[in-house]
């Protein structure tokens, strides 16, 4: 007897092709196993929104020009971690010789040049993470070469740190360091930071004029990260559910997946982008001062697929209070705290 859980590799195996619509949008043991590893539903969006694509512009003229010191301030719900991912993401795509690398910078004290290498390696996908200072740094400048030659004749890396404003002053020296013996291997390093728009843009560092200085050459040229603006905004974002495939090479769109019977009548969530933005501009705290959220936007979405998704049929339409009750749950779900963390 063939268990569930492995439905999804063998039409992976075999190719999605040879899979029907009809095994993914009705009831079956394959389209439970894909509501539960289903994009749309997934917190960390891969949609490239139309911020994203803005900040991708200035991304890559700052990485094409050589531009050291770039960095950018958002909100931590401005979806500012996908769209720096996203920016990678398409900079691969469009210049392959090019390698980029995302680093996290998290709220821990690292104040030994040892852990700093360590988390550097664990952030470039190297394994091997023991031994003193000196093979640590050989192993980071190895990785970063080779990957460079598997690459082609590439001479170019970008270094990209989300939540640079928790690094501490020895994170800021290795990662100085690290660029200057990539250069003498002739590899030029480029940094991209990305901070949070409340907090200082500088990380946990000293007045030194020297740690001035190492500042100075990271957080040099502030680039721009919008958030969500207008009700175009949300019609292309919300355009992307119905266009996107997921099983990839199905055609089933993700807008599709959820509502099939609404979607083969015409139904699309591409013309709700407007009573969207409404639901967000009235329900949104402080309106007119604090822009909706990423994350209440794209939680909202959510919401409302899975809750919409039992009530599919040809003439299904979503009401205005549909979106406000979406944007309320998103709302109480994203700032809910425990009582017990309200001390």
């Amino acid at each position: 007897m063939i268990r569930e859980p492995i439905v999804i590799d063998q039409a992976e195996i075999s190719g999605w092709q040879g899979v029907s619509k009809r095994a993914i949008l009705e009831d079956t043991p394959l389209r439970r196993e894909l509501l539960a590893v289903h994009p749309a539903l997934e917190k960390q969006q891969c949609i490239a929104t139309p911020m994203a694509r803005e900040m991708y512009r200035t991304f890559k003229m700052a990485v094409l020009l050589g531009e050291q010191g770039a960095y950018y301030m958002g909100s931590p719900d401005d979806g500012r971690t996908s769209a720096l991912r996203i920016c990678m993401q398409l900079l691969d795509n469009e210049y392959p010789k090019i390698a980029s690398y995302y680093h996290c910078s998290t709220e821990v004290a690292i104040l030994s040049e040892k852990v700093a290498l360590q988390d550097m390696l664990s952030s470039v996908g190297h394994e091997a993470l023991s031994g003193t200072v000196i093979p640590l740094r050989e192993r980071l400048v190895g990785k970063i070469i080779d990957d460079l030659r598997r690459r082609g004749s590439g001479h170019t890396a970008v270094w990209c740190v989300d939540n640079a404003h928790n690094m501490q002053q020895r994170e800021f020296e290795v990662l100085a360091d690290l660029q200057h013996r990539l250069w003498e291997c002739g590899v030029q390093l480029l940094t991209v930071m990305m901070t949070d728009a409340g907090s200082s843009a500088t990380g946990n560092t000293s007045n030194s004029r020297s740690c001035v200085a190492l500042l100075t050459h990271f957080f040099r040229n502030k680039l721009k990260l919008r958030g969500l603006s207008k009700p175009e905004d949300l019609c292309e974002i919300l355009d992307a559910f119905d266009t996107l495939d997921f099983p990839e090479g199905t055609n089933v769109r993700w807008t599709e997946f959820f509502l099939p019977r609404a979607y083969a009548n015409g139904f699309r969530l591409e013309g709700e982008g407007v009573h969207l933005y409404e639901a967000l501009a009235c329900c949104f705290p402080d309106p007119g001062n604090a822009a909706p959220t990423m994350g209440v936007l794209f939680s909202a979405i959510r919401w409302t697929l899975l809750h919409s998704a039992g009530f599919d049929k040809g003439d299904f339409h979503l009401l205005p209070q549909d979106w406000s009750r979406a944007v309320n749950y998103a709302m109480f779900n994203g700032h809910y705290v425990p009582p017990r963390l309200q001390m």
